[in-house]
């Protein structure tokens, strides 16, 4: 981009009008150098008078430079030193005779070249260090000129030194916001291409090459290795911040991204056992998250973002803690086929979901506990802290309310997959499918 566009660029960034500006915060404010005093300052004539030798301190600027190793002097190239270094001091000179170039900000140029140099990946500190040798040379010009007509316009150039140095300074922070407005459009678009590489990852391109290596590039992440999803449910509260901290980074490498109303993180866990990351995870309260089963490349991304998604969708609407696919795969089944989970449930327990909830939650409770214990009214009697044949009362009330067996094994199995979707889906309206919300 040559420097008329730049210049034309950063006027849009001062103003607030640049294209993907997002309000303004963005907006770069300079002060206004004081206006010279009086109409009958030496500092015009002087000013105008050094601007007839600007090629002349173009080059004295260049040698001083060159003679302090100024690290983008030696490294770029001449005629373009040469052409910031002659905007910079001709602009300097001209606002000061009071004859800026037409309709120019005197502010644009220093603005520009700093945008400019801080897009080559000059350091602040060496542009800045130019600037204080221009200012110091530019200054000594000045009092040289005054001293040359006679003592009485060198005491008044002193007397006028103020609106002087005033344009020095703003010239310098010029240059700084100009580097700094690049700086911020640098790390927009840096975020922005981060978002989109992470994107393309969770929408299943990670089995192209050119998004992997790009991966491995700007997320640090490699095309193989042992990798986890966490979907995080941000409007619970749910922050990448808070659950960073809780995971030790020389353990594990995370790369976040908000996505709706998900804090979505890739987590290389190098050789952290999974379980472990769960682990760590559950110590943050009051979060709802899922965590994916592992998979082995970044082709799989997308997959264990499913995985993480329906994980979370498994935790009952309310609730808070950390959902782990591998261990919630029945619920995994219930949540990504509410509809025929909410079916299966009402044919296999039948009437005994419209009973009054006290009822039916003992007799839930207790062909659970009846299950879990082997189908031994025994021992799910210690379970429950009641008598056997409580149990078996119930057990037989079961079997009138749902018109079957529990002997038959099919009505078992039936039953006890009712039983996790009435722990999983309200069994009423059907929400989405998880495939539906991914």
């Amino acid at each position: 981009m040559s420097v008329p566009a730049h210049i034309a660029s950063v006027r849009a960034i001062t103003s607030g009008t640049a294209k993907g500006t997002e309000g303004p915060s963005d907006v770069i404010h300079l002060p206004n150098p004081r206006p010279l005093s009086g109409h009958d300052s030496v500092v015009p004539a002087l000013a105008e008078s050094l601007v007839r030798k600007t090629p002349q301190l173009v080059e004295e600027l260049i040698e001083l430079a060159s003679g302090r190793n100024i690290e983008h002097i030696q490294q770029l190239p001449a005629c373009d030193i040469r052409r910031s270094l002659r905007e910079h001091v001709l602009g300097f000179l001209r606002f000061l005779a009071q004859k800026p170039f037409p309709g120019d900000d005197p502010l644009a140029v220093p603005m520009a070249w700093g945008h400019h140099r801080a897009q080559e990946g000059v350091a602040l500190e060496s542009m800045l260090r130019v600037h204080r040798l221009a200012t110091q040379l530019l200054w000594e010009k000045l009092f040289d000129e005054a001293r040359a007509r006679s003592p009485e316009v060198l005491q008044r150039l002193l007397d006028e030194s103020a609106p002087v140095w005033d344009v020095l300074d703003s010239y310098s922070l010029a240059l700084a916001e100009g580097y700094r407005s690049a700086e911020l459009t640098a790390r927009r678009e840096d975020a922005a291409r981060r978002d989109a590489l992470f994107d393309a990852l969770v929408e299943g391109r990670g089995v192209e090459p050119a998004v992997a290596a790009e991966a491995r590039v700007t997320l640090g992440l490699p095309t193989r290795g042992r990798f986890a999803v966490v979907a995080v449910d941000a409007d619970a509260g749910g922050s990448s911040r808070t659950l960073c901290a809780a995971l030790p980074a020389r353990s594990v490498q995370t790369v976040w991204r908000l996505r709706s109303d998900r804090e979505i993180g890739v987590v290389e866990l190098g050789r952290t056992p999974l379980p472990r990351l769960v682990e760590w995870l559950s110590t943050v309260p009051g979060q709802r998250m899922g965590v994916s089963g592992e998979v082995d490349s970044l082709a799989d991304i997308a997959t264990a973002y499913h995985f993480a998604e329906t994980a979370l969708q498994t935790l009952r609407y309310g609730t808070t803690g950390v959902a782990a696919f591998d261990d919630r795969l029945l619920e995994a089944f219930v949540v990504t086929s509410p509809n025929v989970a909410q079916r299966l449930a009402q044919r296999a327990l039948g009437r005994l979901l419209d009973c009054e909830p006290e009822e039916r939650d003992v007799l839930l409770a207790t062909l659970e506990a009846w299950f879990r214990c082997g189908c031994s009214a025994a021992r799910a009697a210690q379970r429950l802290h009641c008598h056997r044949n409580t149990v078996l009362n119930r057990l037989r009330r079961v079997e009138s309310l749902t018109g079957n067996s529990l002997d038959d094994d099919r009505h078992q199995l039936a039953c006890q997959m009712a039983l996790v979707a009435v722990h999983t889906l309200p069994l009423t309206s059907p929400p989405q499918t998880a495939t539906e919300n991914v």
